[in-house]
């Protein structure tokens, strides 16, 4: 692994613990086991790595969306079906990065970098919006609210990571619970909005039998 990359992964993890503010720069540096100035060198202050962070994140999910765009073997809902395990994996493998994240979304504390945030979280919510476009385009799916459709299905996730404590009461679990870690409850999650995407996105109950 490259320097930078160590950079980045150490970055995420100590956001993600401490937060955007109760995180320095040192403290990355020496994790990172690099100076300083490595880390001006290559992103230049706190608020572009962490900028560099999110796009870590977020260009892992858009490789794979892309790809949806033009697979030709797989049908609008099934395509639906790999955005919705892809979010699922990716914001329960690190909710704690997801908690400085909304963070600072909420807050807009730091402008620039709010504005930057959004425009890379948006890259990947205009891909889905092509793949329901065109599922409309198709006869396939409904016309919906792509962009509710999109918010709909991101939210119930956020909502879950929100707080592993409201999380294990929502679901009526104990202590010993990690919704985030446990399998199953990553499936139930998943199977959930891939069955409510199934009656709100397609035409028919036809669609909807084949489509299982």
């Amino acid at each position: 692994m490259g320097k930078k990359n160590s950079i980045l992964n150490v970055a995420l993890e100590l956001f993600g613990h401490k937060g955007f503010e109760g995180t320095s720069v040192r403290e990355i540096a020496l994790k990172s086991k690099v100076n300083l100035a490595m880390i001006n060198y290559y992103f230049g202050s706190k608020e572009k790595l962490f900028e560099s962070v999110v796009e870590l994140k977020t260009n892992f999910l858009k490789e794979i969306f892309q790809k949806l765009i033009d697979d030709s073997d797989l049908s609008p809902i099934e395509k639906m079906d790999v955005i919705i395990d892809s979010y699922v994996n990716r914001i329960f493998g690190n909710p704690l990065f997801h908690h400085t994240l909304h963070r600072e979304l909420s807050l807009d504390m730091r402008g620039q970098m709010h504005e930057k945030i959004i425009e890379v979280l948006l890259r990947n919510v205009l891909i889905i919006k092509k793949i329901i476009n065109a599922g409309i385009a198709e006869g396939v799916f409904k016309k919906v609210d792509p962009e509710l459709t999109v918010a709909t299905i991101i939210g119930t996730i956020n909502q879950l990571v929100m707080s592993e404590a409201l999380c294990r009461k929502l679901v009526q679990k104990n202590k010993e619970f990690n919704p985030y870690q446990s399998k199953k409850f990553k499936e139930r999650v998943s199977n959930h909005l891939k069955q409510l995407m199934r009656f709100h996105l397609l035409v028919n109950s036809k669609s909807l039998n084949k489509q299982r």
